[in-house]
């Protein structure tokens, strides 16, 4: 494809990338490219993926949070998706080199900064070892978190992610734990940060961090859902500061279209479309 025709493949199950889908290609019309989003389903075999997309003549590919991908597929990493293992965009050069980055970690680090640019960062707790909240843990020790306590209903997991987290940060502020003195770590925290996966099992975990919540503890979720979840609502009615998992998704999906085409996004657009895709249908009318 030419310098300003782009063809994109989306790898998840569902519809879970549409809004983002739509956030790039508008960040393309607004750059005067052709931007084409195309949905893959959920990954296959990652190595057949990534030939057969080389051979179509794919830009490159968006993904959800992949801790556990297998990297050795891919022509090269990113700093960060070496740092991390989790690949969430892959694109390609024009000799088809596959060259996997983790905008994740950018995505959330930007996010952070324009929502919560004065939240203190002594003791935050991050519940959940996996997925999107592998590259948060990472992104929250270079912000410069001093402890960062990382609970997970695997304490392995979790302490797992706490020393791949230490091996880069200056300090060593991780540390992992189980989820039994969970009440105790948030009534010391400054910040709390939901990295749970979208499962029945997590729902006791989220109705414990509910409980847990007060009015100057500021909360992130990780979910990339355009709505707000039920931990944010409460933290909204208790006047919590708030990172929406809507302002992360935009992030995400602005770092892609950079990565893919090197144009700058325009994210403050960006975070314009998404209130514009997600609007009630009476928004419109």
């Amino acid at each position: 494809m030419n310098e300003r025709s782009y063809l994109v493949g989306l790898v998840a199950p569902g519809t879970d990338f549409s809004v983002s889908s739509a956030l790039q290609q508008r960040e393309a019309d607004r750059h005067e490219l052709r931007y084409l989003c195309r949905h893959l389903g959920a990954a296959r075999d990652f190595g057949t993926l990534l030939d057969e997309c080389r051979v179509f003549g794919f830009s490159g590919l968006g993904m959800a949070a992949s801790a556990g991908r297998p990297t050795d597929a891919l022509d090269g990493l990113s700093r960060a998706a070496a740092r991390t293992g989790t690949v969430t965009t892959v694109v390609y050069d024009t000799d088809g080199r596959a060259t996997g980055h983790d905008a994740g970690m950018s995505a959330f680090t930007d996010a952070f900064a324009r929502n919560l640019p004065d939240a203190p960062l002594s003791r935050v707790v991050q519940v959940g070892a996996t997925g999107a909240g592998v590259s948060a843990a990472h992104a929250l020790a270079e912000r410069g978190v001093e402890h960062l306590t990382l609970v997970d209903p695997d304490p392995q997991r979790a302490t797992a992610l706490a020393e791949a987290v230490n091996r880069h940060a200056p300090g060593r502020p991780a540390t992992g734990r189980g989820t039994e003195d969970l009440d105790r770590h948030l009534g010391e925290a400054d910040g709390l940060v939901d990295a749970l996966p979208g499962a029945a099992g997590s729902d006791r975990l989220v109705r414990m961090l509910a409980a847990g919540l007060r009015g100057d503890l500021w909360v992130c979720d990780l979910g990339h859902r355009p709505g707000d979840t039920s931990l944010l609502r409460a933290a909204r009615a208790l006047g919590c500061p708030v990172l929406r998992s809507g302002s992360l998704l935009v992030h995400a999906a602005a770092h892609t279209f950079h990565l893919v085409t090197g144009r700058p996004a325009h994210t403050s657009h960006m975070l314009g479309d998404f209130a514009d895709l997600t609007a009630a249908p009476a928004a419109h009318s």
